[in-house]
């Protein structure tokens, strides 16, 4: 890679029954790192990942021609976490993490915790499937409806101070949030990218479609 680091994308072990949706977000050669079975989904997309890294407690390791970092079963970080940390490691500063949206409500959260971390080292990162994009936000950011639909925003920190929302149905300008505040789920676009904006703390903005 040199010293140009190009997007990461991190294919986790959620079962996702839309291959053609992984298949293009894996399209344009960018660097696929499996966590553990994930490699399963890589390989349903027609894609060999450059490293999977995994325990392989629910799937076998596989027999393929590419880098493996092999983890303890017991250990304090979930196989999606440690393939976020190494993407950190590596220089990677654009992490995409796929099939990570499961029935598992804390695999779930865990992985929604891998965000804080890529925050903290200054790596952009997003969660994604075909219905959701689940990202973090601690100054501004724009997005648009041409991918989903809605748009959810709610407090990551315990506050976020001086929230604003432009170009959405519902608006906010300067506004305070708890992190139990539930106001503003559920928004849409209108016609233009919306801007979110917090002055201080985290946001926690969700895309989705129905």
């Amino acid at each position: 890679m040199g010293n140009e680091k190009i997007g990461c994308k991190i294919v986790s072990g959620a079962p996702d029954g839309n291959i053609d949706y992984l298949r293009i977000k894996l399209s344009g050669n960018p660097f696929v790192i499996a966590a553990d079975s994930g490699y399963v989904n890589c390989l349903k997309a027609g894609v060999i990942p450059d490293l999977i890294i995994g325990d392989f407690d629910s799937s076998e390791m596989p027999s393929l021609k590419t880098e493996i970092i092999k983890l303890p079963v017991e250990k304090d970080d979930t196989d999606t976490f440690y393939c976020v940390k190494e993407a950190v490691r590596r220089g990677f500063v654009d992490i995409e993490i796929l099939c990570a949206i499961g029935d598992r409500a804390d695999h779930n959260y865990s992985n929604m915790l891998c965000l804080e971390y890529c925050r903290q080292n200054k790596v952009k990162c997003a969660i994604s499937n075909k219905k959701n994009k689940i990202m973090l936000v601690d100054d501004c950011i724009c997005i648009d409806d041409s991918e989903y639909k809605y748009f959810s925003v709610f407090s990551f920190s315990r506050h976020a101070y001086g929230v604003s929302i432009e170009g959405a149905y519902y608006k906010a300008d300067n506004i305070d949030m708890n992190y139990y505040d539930n106001f503003g789920q559920s928004n849409h676009f209108c016609g233009a990218p919306a801007k979110i904006s917090v002055k201080k703390g985290n946001l926690l903005v969700i895309q989705s479609n129905d």
